[in-house]
């Protein structure tokens, strides 16, 4: 599979994930009592993996899996994704993921040019005690690795083939901790990948396999893009004769926002060959709202600033990681500084299992120059927390 092509299905992660399949599950075979008991999802110890997808020498993506060492860490012997267990001192899964592959692997994220796009289904391992945020991120270049003598006996790359719904996968049989166990097999580079691992590579391979839905808004045959085309977005505030077309835009990203977009002091639009490629505007956050305008947290407030809100920023799915989403945030700081503004605040869902592409959200804000403030706990009353932040202006 070419690797713009897994870029193009990566672009925007559905809500509902697709089901990695039922073979890959571990059944008990001495008892019909469950392997998995559902307060495990409650118990478990927070851990990230890193998901990294990237292309090779010839264009087709590529996975990178680690072997472990056969003994003297948790899961010897068998087939992973770099990663492990959370420290205090990350902020998020995102930061766990990429920590562990720097230390399991070496992994430089700016020299293969790294960027997060979301994350699959959590994944909980009752046997060791983890619940594991699976980090999804693509690489431009093919990342110059090496394992870590301690961890990781060698480095796999398996194309994404290997893990699509018709590959093959092999039934084993086993006990573990006295249980007969059956689960479905994986076999890559002379290696068997079963378990969480073999879960999360068969959700990922459902995920690439499904068709785009107009949910993912993937990238028409018609459609011009600044990649392929070789043409720079241009960057333009937006006029009165532009609103069909920004409805249009943001009612093919976001059919709930469509009728419902904040008031902006400034809108500014990305185009390319007259296009709506990005979408971009903010308002002053202490506005007088509607009564079911979200934005807004109960209680805080900024007595001695004049903060701004980044009240929508949208780029289309086929021209992601291009920097327009960067662009139109530098320029929507740059508006709001003039404006007399000293703070640009912005808020995403905090909620991973809720929304996976909250990840590459604030992964996006902390690289572009935010900080966490607060975070609101009863956003709307649905039970998706939201996490608001800001940047300083000038």
């Amino acid at each position: 599979m070419r690797f713009e092509l897994v870029r193009e299905r990566l672009a925007s992660l559905p809500r509902e994930m697709p089901e990695a399949p039922a073979i890959l599950t571990p059944i008990r075979l001495d008892s019909p009592e469950a392997l998995f008991p559902a307060e495990a999802h409650r118990r478990g110890r927070a851990a990230a993996v890193l998901v990294l997808l990237f292309p090779d020498d010839e264009g087709q993506a590529r996975v990178l899996l680690t072997a472990r060492v056969a003994h003297g860490i948790q899961h010897a012997g068998e087939v992973s994704f770099p990663g492990g267990h959370a420290e205090p001192e990350d902020v998020d899964p995102v930061a766990t993921a990429l920590r562990e592959a720097t230390e399991e692997v070496a992994l430089d994220p700016s020299a293969c040019g790294l960027s997060v796009v979301g994350a699959l289904e959590r994944v909980t391992i009752p046997v060791s005690g983890y619940r594991i945020t699976p980090v999804v991120a693509l690489a431009e270049r093919r990342p110059q690795c090496r394992p870590s003598p301690d961890e990781v006996a060698r480095i796999l790359e398996p194309p994404v083939e290997a893990f699509l719904p018709a590959a093959p996968v092999e039934l084993e049989e086993r006990v573990i901790r006295e249980r007969l166990i059956r689960y479905g097999v994986y076999p890559v580079a002379g290696e068997r990948v079963w378990g969480a691992t073999a879960r999360m590579l068969g959700q990922l391979g459902a995920l690439l396999a499904a068709e785009p839905t107009s949910e993912r808004t993937p990238k028409r045959a018609s459609e011009p893009t600044a990649a392929s085309d070789g043409v720079e977005p241009s960057v333009r505030p937006a006029r009165l004769d532009d609103r069909e077309a920004v409805r249009e835009f943001v009612e093919a990203l976001a059919p709930e926002l469509a009728h419902a977009l904040p008031p902006a002091s400034g809108q500014l639009i990305a185009e390319v060959s007259d296009r709506i490629v990005g979408l971009a505007s903010w308002a002053p956050w202490e506005r007088v709202r509607a009564d079911d305008d979200p934005r807004g947290f109960d209680g805080l407030a900024f007595p001695d600033e004049e903060p701004a809100e980044l009240t929508l920023l949208a780029v289309a799915p086929h021209v992601r990681g291009q920097g327009i989403g960067r662009r139109l945030t530098t320029e929507i700081a740059a508006a709001a500084g003039s404006a007399g503004h000293h703070r640009l605040l912005a808020w995403t869902l905090a909620d991973t299992a809720i929304h996976p592409s909250s990840v590459a959200a604030r992964a996006f804000f902390r690289v572009n120059g935010f900080e966490d403030v607060a975070v609101d706990r009863h956003y709307l009353a649905r039970g998706e927390d939201r996490l608001l932040l800001s940047r300083a202006l000038g």
